[in-house]
């Protein structure tokens, strides 16, 4: 059966000397691996879509109860401007794409995670002030998506975010995953960072890597499998250089 889609690409590894194996999250078929060649005299499938975060319009082939696909076209969904040119946003784009590749495993369509995430990934292209601060509220926002918001409702002084029940409590719990409430602060604020205000937070960069962090362990308490991201030391050295 031939398809057509959109999707945003995750990952690619290569599969011989003439094709890639492409992991993306697809509009109508949530996450999907394709083989893909990597030039075409005819159509337009190419290797420079398949950069991490690449938007994508396709076609493929799709038959029941094989693991990979074929994709027979591709073409570019938009052109994008500064990501692959702009040494911290492309940094970014690797960290989140390999993120993504960790958390997004259901094979079903999800239209309101892919509008988010395609829009998302538009404003990092654009975003300048306050791009450093685009990955934290990537983060916590995605927490919405994923199902494992935490609640800030209930924070208050001398209570203790406990990190896997996702709550503040009166006590400290009988685990090592708490913050106290001073601790917890930054990460409370990280609650109303969105991608229009990402300028007006003046964290250090000693902050800003205490909150990935954090995060980064709350995910790994509330997802299965997530495990250490590679890329981010990368990352980290750049902002710190």
């Amino acid at each position: 059966m031939l398809v057509e889609s959109l999707a945003i690409v995750l990952h690619k590894i290569k599969y011989d000397d003439k094709n890639l194996i492409v992991h993306v999250y697809s509009r109508d078929f949530g996450r999907i691996s394709y083989i893909a060649a990597k030039r075409k005299k005819q159509g337009s499938v190419h290797a420079s879509a398949f950069e991490a975060l690449s938007l994508i319009r396709y076609q493929a082939e799709h038959k029941p109860n094989r693991e990979l696909q074929r994709m027979k076209e591709c073409q570019h969904l938009y052109a994008f401007h500064t990501l692959f040119l702009d040494p911290v946003k492309n940094s970014i784009s690797l960290f989140l794409s390999e993120v993504l590749y960790r958390v997004l495993q259901e094979a079903e369509a999800n239209e309101s995670l892919f509008a988010y995430l395609s829009e998302s990934i538009k404003i990092l292209d654009l975003v300048e002030d306050g791009k450093a601060n685009f990955h934290l509220a990537f983060l916590m926002q995605l927490c919405r998506y994923l199902g494992i918001t935490p609640n800030m409702e209930d924070a208050q002084a001398g209570w203790y975010f406990d990190m896997q029940a996702g709550c503040f409590v009166p006590f400290p719990p009988n685990h090592k995953f708490w913050m106290s409430y001073d601790e917890a602060g930054p990460f409370i604020h990280l609650q109303d960072i969105a991608f229009d205000n990402l300028a007006d937070y003046r964290f250090s960069r000693i902050q800003r890597r205490k909150l990935l962090d954090t995060l980064l362990d709350y995910y790994r308490l509330h997802l299965n499998n997530f495990p250490e991201i590679k890329s981010l030391d990368i990352m980290q050295d750049l902002f710190e250089g």
